[in-house]
């Protein structure tokens, strides 16, 4: 049913599947998606706009230079996805499954990825400003070169988390756990200002 370099717009499509299904320069506006398998399901330049992928599969698929905007991923499982220099601008990942989840580069600013156990993903690259990250299991994650500018990380565990090099202006550490964790100099003055030091 579905064409690569077509437009779909406000469709529902809660009784198709997209296992196997591999798509190119296709743009989905306003469609809904929910409890639909995506095993196995490849894009590449393709756009989703304000589409709803409620409790649906995403187990094994793989997402190259594609976007999802305003999208809600809530309940999804995203076991062994990859998102290869993707743009996931203000999508909602709330209750998802992200075990085996690759995110290579791409835009994930203003996501909302709150309680969201993301422990030992590897975020180098990333832009990621403004993203809800409050109460997300950070554990063993990696920031390299992220941008997490004005990120929101209140009663997050960053336990043996690196941040080095990450951009990090505008974050308040006040009620993170950083046990372990891999900062420079100029988080570490962060984190000191966020718990009330007068750093001079």
């Amino acid at each position: 049913m579905f064409q690569s370099h077509a437009t779909y717009v406000g469709e529902d499509f809660r009784d198709e599947t997209l296992r196997d299904v591999f798509l190119t320069q296709t743009t989905f506006e306003n469609c809904r998606f929910t409890y639909v398998d995506a095993t196995e399901f490849e894009t590449a330049q393709c756009r989703f706009i304000h589409c709803d992928f409620t409790d649906s599969k995403w187990n094994a698929s793989r997402h190259s230079g594609s976007s999802f905007l305003n999208c809600t991923f809530t309940g999804a499982n995203l076991f062994l996805s990859e998102f290869d220099q993707c743009k996931m601008t203000g999508s909602s990942f709330e209750s998802c499954t992200f075990e085996g989840t690759v995110v290579r580069g791409g835009d994930w600013s203003f996501v909302n990825l709150r309680h969201a156990p993301l422990r030992k993903m590897d975020w180098s690259g990333v832009r990621l400003t403004e993203a809800d990250l409050y109460g997300a299991d950070l554990k063993e994650t990696i920031w390299t070169n992220a941008i997490l500018s004005r990120a929101v990380l209140q009663h997050a565990d960053c336990t043996s988390a690196d941040f080095v090099s990450a951009e990090m202006d505008g974050v308040d550490f006040s009620d993170v756990t950083l046990k372990k964790t891999k900062l420079d100099v100029m988080q570490a003055v962060q984190v000191a200002r966020s718990l009330g030091a007068i750093v001079v």
